[in-house]
């Protein structure tokens, strides 16, 4: 991993690239033709077009910000890249901050082959080594996420409540499902890939870089832990706090109540985001998300 300034990153734009397709923004260098409208927009989040192999970004790769001892561990999604939630990073560690660590859950980040190789113990123990890594740094940390990563942040504040001190879920999953999605996944016959669920997204032209199709059985992976981290809701006794997008068209909305009412917290925050999808964090609402987090990561819990 190298670092730049405050900045660390694991992957370069080629430098055989001509000048004038690159722009430094700050500490870090871009394609210009992957900005949203204008050049200066605020790096990777908005994307008009898909690059032929994307995943070879340095957006899609995983990143630390430097900052105080308090550590924000930040989870991306099911089938997505730290992409999904940099713009969102970026800004909660310069208003709060905190250090911040995106890694890559296993199997992401490639190809849908390499994710079905994987299953549900491979993205908690991702999860888990990523909290070691932010723990050598930080005393005290708050775990959060996207869909997926809100799951594994839920899991990991329930199994570990001395090493995670807060919690954030952001459309996070608990296995709340209609029949319809999960009577197709125990078919004894039916097709090895299934569509992708990425870019659910309400702005025009963004787009989440993520996988196109899903390996079938990753799918039966994902529905034992979101099922498996629903059990555990009531074992979670650090503040939390839940955003959830009012219309959601991948993880069912009430998620967010049933978080709310199942967990042991006393100290609860629930805000609904009205303008945003499930990608949240490449939406409407991202200012909005990245307001929330520094706020809860001023919490008097996580203070020295």
């Amino acid at each position: 991993m190298e670092h730049q300034g405050r900045y660390w990153f694991v992957a370069q734009v080629p430098s055989a690239l001509p000048a004038s397709r690159l722009i430094a923004h700050r500490y870090r260098t871009i394609l210009r033709h992957y900005l949203h409208i204008r050049p200066d927009a605020p790096f990777y989040g908005r994307m008009k077009q898909m690059h032929a192999d994307p995943f070879t970004l340095p957006a899609t790769k995983p990143f630390l910000l430097d900052g105080s001892d308090t550590g924000f561990l930040f989870l991306h999604g099911f089938t997505s890249t730290p992409q999904s939630i940099r713009e969102v990073a970026v800004q909660v560690h310069e208003t709060s901050g905190a250090t911040v660590y995106c890694p890559l859950l296993s199997g992401h980040g490639t190809t849908p082959d390499a994710l079905a190789k994987t299953g549900q113990l491979d993205w908690v123990a991702s999860a888990e080594a990523a909290l070691k890594t932010l723990s050598s740094r930080c005393s005290r940390i708050v775990l959060g996420g996207l869909s997926l990563g809100a799951t594994l942040s839920l899991n990991l504040a329930a199994r570990m409540p001395d090493r995670v001190h807060g919690v954030i879920s952001i459309n996070g999953s608990t296995g709340l499902y209609r029949p319809e999605v999960v009577a197709p996944l125990y078919r004894p016959e039916g097709p090895e890939f299934v569509e992708g669920i990425g870019s659910d997204i309400a702005e025009a032209g963004v787009r989440e870089i993520c996988y196109e199709s899903i390996p079938r059985q990753t799918l039966k992976e994902r529905f034992l832990l979101t099922n498996a981290t629903g059990a555990l809701l009531p074992l979670i006794r650090q503040p939390l706090l839940i955003l959830q997008s009012r219309t959601d068209h991948v993880v069912d909305p009430q998620n967010a109540l049933r978080i709310a009412t199942s967990v042991g917290s006393a100290d609860i925050h629930l805000r609904w985001l009205e303008r945003s999808y499930h990608v949240a964090t490449l939406d409407h609402d991202r200012a909005l998300i990245a307001h929330a987090i520094s706020a809860f990561l001023q919490n008097d819990a996580f203070a020295h």
